[in-house]
């Protein structure tokens, strides 16, 4: 015969406790399987009752026999009623705050543009799924509206300059493209030459000043069609202006570099770094550096035209030139050779008239070799900055350059979808103070091994919501790993 168990909770209370334990009745007397714990504050006692409901689904037919499936009424499992992300405010959103940026709806814009780089609806989609934010489109851009360029530059320029303890004495400068996804010119808009390779969209030109940090502190932007060298008294001009600059050295690429500007800059006597395009030198200048012994002295120093011309070499940089032309020249060869169409003439294609092609320049292939492993760097300063300085500091100019890869692929700066002047500023604005926040923040995370991507990747698990426990609603929170909890460490108190 068999003999049949109940087992069931029993709830014991106290004037102290509640407490919750699984047990059965043998011989009239409670015998004990599973003690499930005490608690003395509602919440407690609710997540014990719905725990041991729980354990008792698990030892009801260990100890008793079933002649018909149980079909429980009570869910014992707990119901995620809300949950939101909060780590990125935790670490871009305290980053942001630390800088000095007003507390506006500009931070939770700044923070989905870093975490969601995308169009501004799908951003406020995020926002409001993820986040926990309730934004609408019209909200979102009457506010833009109201964002000041003048006011957020200076908040940056403020920050940055509390960086150097004699305040922002060095700035890089350079231009970059930003192109439309329309085909309608206007008079801001418009083709010209592409550094996205997209010279078949309107487009316009990004001037951007960043200190060797790499922290960006003022931008501007100008007509698509502009050639970057006319930015660059412009920019100069409103910077010292705007910032009452009175020692300044500007360093800036070649593409800058024009008899005009460096006399602009002389003529306000600021000091000035450029990159030299040492080939189109004139011979005097070209014999004496050629003939320079650059195994013995790797840099060579003349003055030019009341300019230091220093000229450096390096085998790195000989033996990537001798590579990257003997690539060229062997597929300009297999192309001449299959009597293949030109499309680009090569400087090394030697072309009689305006079409008929002769064949390889080899005279000017010979001429180019002499030039591996030369860079030459044109300044203003006196001799009391050595020549290391001088290309050092050039050296830096390439935070520009990623700076400008961070808003290109990171903040997905474009395409632009905007077409008022007003909302094209705005949108580059944000992208702007997104930049330096992301910048300040990349700084802090690389002390501990990680990059801006892995953080957002881990800092998506760290939130805040409810859940509903039986009967009752729990706040609660997420549980973060080693990890992760270090990413949010180095972010307290910042």
């Amino acid at each position: 015969m068999i003999q049949l168990v109940t087992v069931f909770i029993r709830k014991i209370v106290s004037r102290k406790s509640t407490c919750f334990q699984i047990g059965q009745k043998r011989y009239g007397k409670f015998v004990l399987i599973k003690h499930v714990g005490c608690a003395s504050i509602p919440n407690q006692i609710e997540v014990l009752r719905v725990k041991a409901k729980q354990l008792l689904n698990q030892y009801k037919f260990k100890y008793q026999m079933a002649m018909f499936p149980d079909s429980p009424t009570f869910s014992s499992k707990a119901k995620l009623q809300h949950w939101r992300i909060t780590g990125y405010h935790q670490v871009f959103g305290v980053v942001y705050d630390s800088i000095g940026f007003p507390s506006t709806l500009l931070r939770d814009l700044v923070i989905g543009r870093i975490v969601c780089p995308k169009s501004k609806v799908a951003m406020i989609r995020y926002l409001n799924r993820y986040l926990g934010l309730n934004l609408t489109k019209d909200q979102v851009y009457r506010f833009m509206d109201t964002l000041d360029k003048e006011a957020l530059t200076r908040c940056a320029f403020d920050f940055v300059s509390k960086q150097h303890p004699t305040g922002i004495t060095v700035c890089f400068y350079d231009v970059t493209t930003l192109y439309f996804e329309t085909e309608t010119e206007d008079s801001l808009r418009s083709k010209g030459f592409s550094k996205d390779h997209r010279a078949d969209m309107p487009q316009i030109l990004i001037g951007l000043f960043v200190d060797d940090k790499g922290y960006p502190f003022d931008f501007d932007f100008f007509e698509g069609k502009t050639f970057e060298g006319h930015t660059f008294p412009i920019a100069i001009t409103k910077l010292r202006q705007k910032y009452a600059l009175t020692q300044l050295t500007v360093v800036a690429d070649a593409g800058m570099l024009s008899a005009d500007n460096l006399a602009f800059l002389d003529g306000r006597k600021i000091s000035y770094i450029v990159g030299a395009r040492i080939k189109n030198l004139s011979n005097v200048v070209t014999v004496g550096m050629l003939k320079h012994n650059y195994v013995q002295q790797p840099i060579y120093q003349t003055v030019v035209n009341n300019q230091r011309l220093i000229v450096e070499y390096s085998e790195k940089r000989a033996g990537k030139a001798e590579a990257d032309r003997k690539r060229l020249v062997t597929k300009l060869q297999q192309k001449l050779i299959k009597k293949k169409l030109l499309i680009h003439k090569s400087k090394y294609v030697k072309v009689d008239g305006k079409q008929t092609i002769m064949g390889l320049d080899y005279q000017k292939i010979k001429a180019d070799q002499k030039f591996d492993g030369l860079k030459g760097y044109f300044t203003n300063q006196n001799n009391l900055n050595s020549n290391l300085e001088i290309i050092e500091q050039y050296h830096n100019l390439w935070k520009v350059e990623k700076a400008f890869r961070m808003s290109k692929t990171d903040l997905r700066e474009r395409p632009v979808y905007h077409q008022q002047v007003a909302r094209i500023q705005t949108h580059l604005l944000i992208c702007f103070v997104s930049l330096l926040v992301m910048k300040e923040a990349e700084l802090k995370l690389a002390k501990i091994g990680y990059s801006i991507k892995q953080a957002i990747e881990m800092l998506a698990s760290v939130g805040q919501g409810n859940v509903r426990v039986g009967n009752m609603d729990l706040d609660t929170e997420s549980d973060n790993d080693t990890e992760t909890q270090s990413i949010l460490n180095i972010f307290k108190g910042h």
